[in-house]
């Protein structure tokens, strides 16, 4: 099994990066598979809806 954590926070190493690490951890020591995603610095513009 793997687990994907997707952290959408501004700060890329900041609180929730912090807890998902944790949660990780614990993943980590039952044998499962891990990945974490930080989208801070990514350009993620809104949608546009029917305007693009």
């Amino acid at each position: 099994m793997k687990v994907i954590g997707i952290n959408g926070s501004s700060r890329k190493d900041g609180n929730t990066a912090i807890i998902i690490g944790k949660v990780f951890d614990e993943l980590n020591k039952e044998g499962i598979e891990t990945e974490l995603i930080q989208l801070a610095g990514y350009d993620i513009q809104p949608c546009r809806g029917c305007f693009a």
